[in-house]
Formats: C-alpha cells, structure tokens, sequence
C-alpha cells in the first residue's frame, strides 16, 4: 500500500504506532533532542602576578578569551570564573575595586583579581585557575 494511498485513519494509525515505538526506545537509550552543553574550558593561572594596587593583581590570560571578556557597551558578559583552591571567587566584573576575592576580565587588560584574604598571590601557596564557556 503506497503512503499517498492511505486513508486519514490509517495514517494516523502508522503514526501512533511509530511514537509508540520511539519513547520507549528512547527512554531506553536515554536519548534526548536537548543536546548537553559543552563542559567549560580550563586553564590554571600561574604567575608571576603583577601587582595592580594594594589589592589586586594582573594575570595574563590566553588571548582568545578577550573575544569573551568584558567591554565598555557590554561590562558583564565575561562568562570567566576564577577560582582559588578550587573554590569560586567572586563577585565577578568587580572592576576597579578588586577586594576579598573579586574580579573582572577586561578586554585587552587579562584578569584583574584579588585573594580571598587579599593577600599576594605570588607568596601565599594557593593556586588559581579559571573555566569559562
């Protein structure tokens, strides 16, 4: 029987039994049409760390991520998170006032942050890094 021969019925038979078939299948599988997002990128920061102020300090980043980073018409899209021994920093975009863990990704000017205790990252043993989507 040709598919341009079937009645509305019959066709709406096949399809009921084509999404019979699909669901558990799928459900089986574990298949979902929600493709998972991508995992972030790492990168582990090591200095030395210039000193910006009497809190902060500048870490060079790899230069693709300036296309992410935090511009004039755009001050909080940066979608970088540092981190100190694991644990998030924060708040992000804090420009210009870098205390007790915040932190900003300019374009052009790489990652500006303070420690959690605003000590030098340089001497205090910790180790930082950063993932980004």
């Amino acid at each position: 029987m040709a598919i341009s021969s079937l009645t509305l019925s019959q066709a709406t038979k096949v399809v009921l039994v084509v999404l019979a078939v699909y669901f558990p299948v799928a459900l089986y599988l574990h298949y979902s049409y929600v493709p998972k997002p991508d995992p972030p990128k790492f990168a582990q920061l090591s200095g030395p760390f210039r000193r910006v102020n009497e809190t902060a300090w500048r870490s060079a980043l790899p230069q693709k991520l300036d296309a992410i980073a935090d511009v004039d018409w755009s001050p909080t899209r940066s979608t970088l998170a540092l981190f100190e021994d694991g644990r998030p920093l924060g708040p992000p975009h804090a420009r210009w006032n870098a205390i007790n863990g915040s932190y900003w990704h300019w374009r052009g000017e790489g990652l500006v942050f303070s420690a959690s205790d605003n000590s030098d990252p340089n001497t205090n043993g910790r180790t930082y890094s950063v993932t980004w989507h």
